[in-house]
């Protein structure tokens, strides 16, 4: 759990540190989106390299490791001044917090029963949450007294202690046995493949709105750099509040109908976020209801996942290279498009991207009900 709370952190950092990054590196916003896409394309390496680590039973110890560097990089950005290095330097952020990723979500899928798999999904997300809530209030206050990440560097030592001590005594979980009921062959291959189209899209559309919110606000007059945080940290806010929620939804709901209905009603606040054309009245709760509504569903389809695929560390890290391919490919993409249409395009993007989401999670959903009949082949032995 502690350890997605540092994951959480590394992940948000670019976004609220992108116009003081930007400034220091004299670049335009179009050209600043290669950090984001740097920080996205270090998280697809650390995904695809971080499965077999799992897989063969080296799992604490790969995430102690991959904590230690993360810390040392973030040390690292506020001794840089030109754009390659920093992109660089959140290249291995984005690899080394990948592993993290990776991590947590396959021991927590194996440590747990099938039932409880959702509910301690959405619990370890709501940590990423926490993590990311409080990362824009400390790079402002890292900013305005240390004029760089000294100060998130620091408190992400003082995280990484009690998560290296925890890990170093806990025994490492192995991957469950197959059970009846789940998809096999092409039809696993094929929810498999939908599945990372799904989380490629999600993860997308959630670091697009996410790191470049503080720059939407800072365009549209919002306010100052001081406000524009406060805005993403609201985000953040309704953002662990969704997962908050969640832990007790996917207790009495099914994952599908918690994914489907997550999905929807983000799409309808990203629009009306639009139609809000940057009213402060409508700005702050639509940003709110936003990162609620998006919380839920990375551990949702997570679960649902499970329940059909019956997760490995090297399936997991595929689904977590989707996800680092779509927060390179849409905000990076977004970024240019920003720079040429202005920050107040940001929700319609947002919308569209969320959109997408809806529909890949009902494509997932319409493969996953597609079981495999009971034979005398097949049928559990009891």
């Amino acid at each position: 759990m502690v350890a997605f709370v540092l994951l959480g952190m590394g992940l948000s950092i670019v976004g609220p540190a992108l116009g003081h990054l930007r400034g220091r590196a004299g670049v335009g916003i179009g050209a600043s989106g290669l950090l984001i896409g740097g920080q996205s394309l270090g998280y697809i390496v650390g995904s695809l390299i971080a499965g077999r680590f799992y897989d063969h039973g080296h799992g604490h110890r790969v995430m102690v490791r991959a904590g230690v560097i993360g810390v040392a990089a973030v040390t690292a950005v506020s001794g840089l001044h030109q754009l390659w290095a920093l992109v660089v330097v959140f290249m291995i952020i984005g690899l080394v917090m990948a592993m993290v990723d990776v991590g947590g979500n396959t021991l927590v899928v194996w440590s747990q029963t099938p039932e409880r798999v959702g509910s301690s999904l959405n619990a370890l997300h709501l940590c990423f949450g926490i993590g990311a809530l409080v990362t824009p209030l400390v790079v402002a206050a890292s900013i305005a007294m240390t004029g760089g990440l000294m100060l998130v560097a620091l408190v992400a030592a003082v995280v990484l202690v009690p998560m290296a001590w925890r890990l170093q005594r806990t025994e490492v979980p192995t991957q469950r046995t197959a059970a009846h009921g789940e998809l096999r062959g092409a039809d696993s291959d094929r929810a498999l493949v939908l599945v990372c189209v799904f989380f490629f899209v999600y993860v997308g559309a959630e670091a697009t709105f996410a790191g470049w919110l503080h720059t939407y606000a800072a365009e549209t007059g919002l306010g100052a750099d001081g406000t524009a945080s406060l805005l993403v940290s609201v985000f953040w806010a309704g953002f662990v509040l969704g997962r908050i929620i969640a832990v007790w939804l996917a207790r009495v709901l099914a994952s599908s109908t918690l994914l489907v209905a997550s999905c929807l009603a983000a799409t309808l606040g990203a629009a009306a976020l639009g139609f809000g054309d940057g009213s402060a009245a409508v700005v702050w709760p639509t940003t709110a209801l936003v990162g609620m509504l998006l919380g839920p569903q990375f551990a949702t389809m997570m679960a649902y996942g499970d329940e059909r695929l019956r997760l490995s560390g090297a399936s997991t890290a595929r689904i977590v290279a989707s996800s680092g391919a779509g927060g390179l490919v849409l905000p990076v993409a977004v970024g240019l498009l920003l720079d040429r249409h202005g920050a107040g395009a940001l929700p319609w993007m947002a919308t569209a991207a969320s959109g997408a989401t809806l529909v890949m999670a009902l494509a997932v959903i319409r493969v996953g009900r597609h079981r495999p009949p009971v034979t005398s082949m097949n049928a559990p032995v009891t």
